[in-house]
C-alpha cells in the first residue's frame, strides 16, 4: 500500500471513476444474464458483490469489482456453447475455451474499455471484467480433499509465477522491492517461473482447470479456483447454500444472490454486518481506467 501511494505511476481511483465503474460492471452483468436466463443457465453473485447487496442495497461504496458463481456444468455451457451470444465487445477468455485463458478461471471482458492496475504494462490490453469461478462437485471426504488441495495450490502457485516471469513489469517488480520480504518473495517467484517457464501459463491453467473437476454429484460444491491460501474455497458446502438463487435489489437493478446469502458472507466476512472504518478500507490504486 505504501509503495503504491509512493508511485508516480500510480493513482487512487477517485470516486468519479469508481462511480463510472460499478455503473459500467452492472450494465455487464445484465448482459451476462440475459444470456443465462435465455438458456436457464444458472448464477449468483459471490463474495463482496454479495456482501454489497445485503449490507449496502447496491456495490460496496469503496468496491470496484463484481463476482459471479456458476454450477461447473452451468459454467461450461455459458463459455464453450453460448459465449458468442453476448454482445461482440463482452469477450470470455477461460481456460479450456476458444479465446484461452488470462487467469485461472473465467474472466468476462469489456475489449472496448481499458483497465490497467499496478501489475500491468503499458501495452497490455486489459479490459474491465468480471470474474466467474465454476462451483465444482465437492468430494466428501477430508483426507481426499486436503490431498487435492495441496496439489492445486502447488499448480496455482508454478502458473502465477510463470505468467509472472513471462510478463514482468517494471512497476510490480520496484512495487514488490521496496521491503527486504517483499524482494525475496519476488526473487522467488521469478526463480520458479523461469524453472517452469518452459510450459506456458496458459497451459498451467488448462491443466488447472481439468484438475478440478468432480464429475461425481455429491450435493456438495466448493469453489477450489479461489483464493489458494485459504481453506474455505476448498470446504465443501450444500449445493443448497447457493441455489436456488434468490433476487435482490443491486443499486438501480436487480442481481441474483445465493440463496443463503447471509450464510454465505459469514463464512466469507465472520461478521458481515460490521463496517470499517475509512481508514482501514482497501484502497485501489489504478494506472489507468478508460471507458
Amino acid at each position: 500500500m505504501k509503495a503504491c501511494m509512493q508511485s508516480k505511476e500510480l493513482h487512487v481511483m477517485t470516486e468519479e471513476e469508481r462511480a463510472k465503474l460499478q455503473a459500467h460492471l452492472r450494465k455487464m452483468y445484465l448482459e451476462i444474464e440475459k444470456v443465462c436466463e435465455r438458456h436457464h443457465l444458472r448464477m449468483c453473485a459471490g463474495y463482496g458483490t454479495v456482501l454489497g447487496a445485503i449490507r449496502h442495497k447496491g456495490f460496496i461504496p469503496w468496491d470496484d469489482d463484481l463476482d459471479l458463481l456458476m454450477p461447473r456444468e452451468d459454467y461450461d455451457k455459458l463459455i464453450h456453447s453460448y459465449a458468442d451470444e453476448l454482445p461482440k465487445h463482452l469477450r470470455i477468455y477461460a481456460p479450456n475455451s476458444k479465446n484461452g485463458p488470462i487467469a485461472r478461471f473465467a474472466k468476462v471482458v469489456d475489449t472496448n474499455t481499458r483497465f490497467l492496475g499496478p501489475g500491468a504494462k503499458d501495452e497490455d490490453s486489459h479490459g474491465i471484467f468480471i470474474d466467474i469461478f465454476p462451483l465444482e462437485n465437492s468430494m466428501t471426504s477430508i483426507w481426499k480433499i486436503k490431498l487435492k488441495r495441496i496439489v492445486a495450490m502447488s499448480i496455482m502457485l508454478i502458473a502465477s509465477c510463470v505468467q509472472e516471469s513471462k510478463n514482468p513489469s517494471k512497476l510490480y517488480r520496484s512495487l514488490m522491492c521496496t521491503t527486504k520480504a517483499g524482494k525475496r518473495t519476488y526473487m522467488i517467484r521469478g526463480g520458479l517461473g523461469k524453472m517452469f517457464g518452459f510450459i506456458p501459463c496458459t497451459t498451467w491453467f488448462n491443466w488447472l482447470d481439468r484438475f478440478f473437476k468432480h464429475n461425481k454429484y455429491t450435493g456438495f460444491v466448493s469453489v477450489p479456483s479461489g483464493d489458494r491460501a485459504q481453506w474455505k474455497y476448498y470446504q465443501p458446502f450444500d449445493f443448497e447454500l447457493y441455489f436456488p438463487a434468490k433476487r435482490m435489489p443491486f443499486d438501480d437493478i436487480e442481481i441474483y444472490v445465493p440463496n443463503q446469502p447471509e450464510r454465505h458472507c459469514e463464512i466469507e466476512y465472520g461478521d458481515w454486518t460490521w463496517i470499517p472504518p475509512v481508514d482501514e478500507r482497501w484502497q485501489h490504486f489504478i494506472k489507468e481506467l478508460r471507458f
